[in-house]
Formats: C-alpha cells, sequence, structure tokens
C-alpha cells in the first residue's frame, strides 16, 4: 500500500510508464476506406422539394390518417426500434459511468487461523481471529489518453445512428400502409366498375337471347358472350380475394388481428397533390434517414479505432479506501480503528501476444465495414432517387393522356346515349359506347393508383420528413 506522504514515488512510476509505453506498437497501419463525396457523385448541394412532416395528410383522407397513426403506435415493427434505442442509451450510459470514480462499500467479517510459523507469532500465531471491516472504496482510471471518451462518442454515435434508424422504420413502415391501403382503393374501384360490366354484359346477353329467339342470331354467337361474362365473374372473385388480403396485410402493419379491419372503407381513389417537377432531382438526399444512420454509424467506427489505439498507451488508475477495522466487534467503531489508503496503479501494455494488435485492426476493420455500408447505402439511395423521380414523370404523363381517353370515352358515349335515345343506333351500339368507356374507366383506375404510389415513392426517396437532430436524438 502507498501511503498519502509518497509523491516522489507516484512522479517516478509515472516517469517510468511514460519511458515504457513505446513497448507495445500499433503494427502496419493501412489506408482507411473513404466516404464518398458530393463531389465525386457529382451532386450539388442546392436547395429543392422539401418533404413535409406528415407528408401523407396532404392527401386528405381521415381515415388514412388515423390508420397510420394506428400504426405508428401499435406496430411491433417499432416497437421492436425503440427497444434498441433503450438498449443503445444504457451502452452510453455505461460509457459514460468510466469517465467518473466507482464507489462501492464494502462490509466484511473474516474468521482465520493464523499459522504458528507464519509471520505473526504467538500468542495469534496458532489461533483463530475473527476480522470486521467496514470500508468505502473508490477508484477513478485516468483518462489520459482519451480512451473512455473515444467510447462514450462511439457509443453517442451508435445511439444517434439507432435513433435514426428508428426513424427509417416509421418512414418504411407508412410507405407500406399507403401502399396497400391505395390498393384497397384500387381494388374497391375496380370492383365497382366490374360490377357494371358485368350488368352491361348481362344486359347484351338478354338482348341477344331475344334476338336468338326471334331467329334473328344463331346460337351459336351466344357463347362469346357467356364466356366473357363467366370470365368476369372470375374476376371478381379474385378482386374479391385480393382485397380480402389487402386488409389483413393492413392489419399486420397496424398490428392488428388479420379481420380487424374487414369494415375498414378507404376514401374513393384520387389524384395525389402536385409536385414541382423543377424541384424533384436526386440531389435532395439529406434528409434519407438511412443515410444519416450510417454516417453516424462511420463516425461511432472511428471514434472506436481512437479507443482502440488508446489501448496501446500505459492505463493509470488512482485507488483509495477508508474505513474501520477490528479483531473484536466492540472495538469496530472506536477512532483507532480507522484505516486509510490509497494505491495509484500504472498498467504498461508490454506484451499480449497480439491481442492488441489484434483488436486494433478488428476496429479498423469495422471502421472500413462502415464505410463500405454508407457508400453502398448513398448509391442505393441515389438509384431509388432517380427511379422515383423517373416514375413519377411517367405516371403523371400517363395519368394525363389516360385522363383525355376517359374524357373522349365519356363523351362517346354521352353521344352514343342521345342517338339512341333519338333512334340513330340500337341497343348493340349504344352498349358498345358504354362498355368502351367501362374499360377506359378502370385505365385510369390503375393509372390513378400508379401515380399515387409514385408520389408515396418520391416522398420516401427523398426522406420522408422530419428528422431528429443530434441533440434531440439524444434528449429522447
Amino acid at each position: 500500500m502507498t501511503t498519502l506522504n509518497q509523491p516522489r514515488s507516484i512522479h517516478g512510476l509515472l516517469l517510468g510508464a511514460l519511458l515504457l509505453s513505446g513497448c507495445a506498437q500499433f503494427g502496419p497501419e493501412p489506408p482507411p476506406a473513404t466516404p464518398l463525396s458530393a463531389q465525386q457523385l457529382q451532386i450539388s448541394q442546392q436547395s429543392g422539394y422539401q418533404v413535409p412532416a406528415q407528408w401523407w395528410q396532404q392527401l386528405h383522407d381521415p381515415t388514412l390518417n388515423a390508420l397510420i397513426a394506428q400504426t405508428l403506435e401499435q406496430s411491433p415493427s417499432l416497437q421492436l426500434a425503440a427497444a434498441r434505442l433503450r438498449q443503445a442509451r444504457s451502452q452510453l450510459g455505461l460509457s459514460e459511468s468510466q469517465l467518473g470514480p466507482q464507489i462501492d462499500a464494502n462490509a466484511t467479517l473474516d474468521r482465520e487461523r493464523y499459522s504458528l510459523y507464519g509471520l505473526l507469532p504467538p500468542p495469534i500465531g496458532g489461533h483463530y481471529y475473527n476480522v470486521y471491516s467496514l470500508t468505502l472504496n473508490a477508484r477513478w482510471e485516468l483518462d489520459f489518453w482519451g480512451k473512455h471518451r473515444a467510447e462514450v462518442a462511439a457509443a453517442l454515435g451508435e445511439q444517434q445512428a439507432v435513433a435514426i434508424e428508428g426513424e427509417q422504420a416509421r418512414l418504411l413502415l407508412t410507405q407500406n400502409v399507403l401502399a396497400q391501403y391505395t390498393q384497397l382503393q384500387r381494388l374497391l374501384a375496380q370492383s365497382a366498375l366490374l360490377q357494371a360490366r358485368q350488368q352491361q354484359v348481362s344486359t347484351r346477353l338478354q338482348l341477344s337471347r331475344a334476338r336468338n329467339k326471334a331467329g334473328l342470331l344463331a346460337a351459336d354467337e351466344l357463347r362469346p358472350l357467356q364466356l366473357q361474362l363467366n370470365q368476369l365473374q372470375q374476376q371478381q372473385q379474385n378482386l374479391i380475394t385480393e382485397t380480402e388480403h389487402t386488409r389483413h396485410a393492413l392489419a399486420a402493419l397496424s398490428g392488428q388481428a388479420p379481420d380487424a379491419l374487414t369494415q375498414l372503407t378507404p376514401a374513393p381513389l384520387g389524384a395525389p397533390p402536385a409536385l414541382n417537377q423543377a424541384a424533384l432531382t436526386i440531389n435532395l438526399l439529406g434528409q434519407r434517414p438511412d443515410i444519416l444512420a450510417q454516417r453516424a454509424r462511420v463516425e461511432a467506427m472511428n471514434q472506436s479505432v481512437s479507443a482502440a489505439k488508446a489501448e496501446f498507451y500505459p492505463n493509470i488508475s488512482l485507488g483509495a479506501f477508508i474505513g474501520q477495522s477490528a479483531v473484536e466487534s466492540s472495538q469496530l467503531l472506536k477512532s483507532q480503528s480507522q484505516v486509510l489508503g490509497i494505491s495509484p496503479a500504472i498498467s504498461l501494455p508490454v506484451f499480449y501476444s497480439g491481442a492488441l494488435q489484434a483488436n486494433l485492426a478488428g476496429s479498423r476493420a469495422r471502421y472500413d465495414m462502415a464505410v463500405a455500408s454508407y457508400n453502398q447505402t448513398l448509391l442505393d439511395a441515389l438509384r431509388e432517387a432517380a427511379d422515383s423521380l423517373s416514375d413519377w414523370q411517367q405516371s403523371h404523363a400517363q395519368l394525363r393522356d389516360t385522363h383525355q381517353a376517359t374524357v373522349l370515352r365519356s363523351d362517346s358515349a354521352s353521344s352514343a346515349q342521345a342517338r339512341f335515345h333519338a333512334g340513330l343506333i340500337n341497343r348493340i351500339a349504344l352498349l358498345d359506347a358504354q362498355e368502351a368507356k367501362l374499360n377506359q374507366q378502370a385505365a385510369q383506375i390503375d393509372a390513378l393508383a400508379r401515380q399515387r404510389l409514385a408520389w408515396v415513392a418520391v416522398n420516401t426517396a427523398l426522406g420522408g420528413g422530419e428528422l431528429p437532430t443530434a441533440s434531440s436524438a439524444v434528449a429522447n
């Protein structure tokens, strides 16, 4: 035990540690991986379209808003993300605890027989004695080389990455709900049109049967209409099955039983809000949670490398204790039973059979892996953004053309209706015009659904709204 009046000895130990600290060497240091930069990818930093928070509310659909709110509250995947964030916070707390002193209290009772031929002669030697102790022990590791500070920074970066990954999970979950909800709207709209088409074919079949009875139409000419009606009925059954599966998917996403949304009635499918196409470019990736999370993990791994390097330097710690010790319990609390000591310690990493070098190599490899993952995420994000923008532009043009065709078919059907009432065409010609109108309306529903999904993809690819800042991620 080192007493309190030995500063020269402590200084000598510290000087010896500094002289011997070069015994453990880093070994060869390969060049680290480099994150891709905006200049390398030829991405400008210009501003443009900013995805608003809760961007799905621009659809003005209360049913959808309530479903997404329920999903974000009850989804097991988000509960898993929240648990991972709590775990990351606890790891940060453990790392921060290493920066301060550690104090514990001990109460012990030792019963020992002392050797007759040991250091203590009779009457102590050769007899049993009880030793009672009450002590407070303190230990503080001096972070001269920044090891624990680097560990805290790494843990903080990992917590930020996990927090932002939780936002990415929310974003993808919202995207899935919107996709399934849009699919449900499309299926219900197509089902209503399919019923109208069945009614139209049934009417045509009745007219054809009447003409067959009048000898104006051969019986063989009825079969194509019968086959068409049968095919439409099969399509209706397929739509019913798809609708049920979509409801089940929405229920699973929102953390509910499969039949929980059987009575869900979505709003009619409509066109999504307009986007400023001039402002939609692949440069707008700063809001994407997956990119920010990977970047935070790169910084965390870089700090881990710094912590691994600090292992090569001497570890200096201060220990101290104060308490009471006596061989009789009645004497334990007397002032003369007090014990006091201080014990500085220096650990020199001289030879560990390559353990320190292996740990450093592993930290460097994890950093390179984080950089590679970041680079791949960035490249995938660029592709997804480019694809979503292309899909949006094409779906916008397709919907415009489909809408024009629908207007023309509707005008044609109205004209046929007027000519029919004027006696200029027969009922079959009218039914032909109405069938063409229904077919075009079905095409417009699909075009609306495609543009809605393209709008969802654009908002998702560009980040999906607000993200927590580094400070708010820590506060949460």
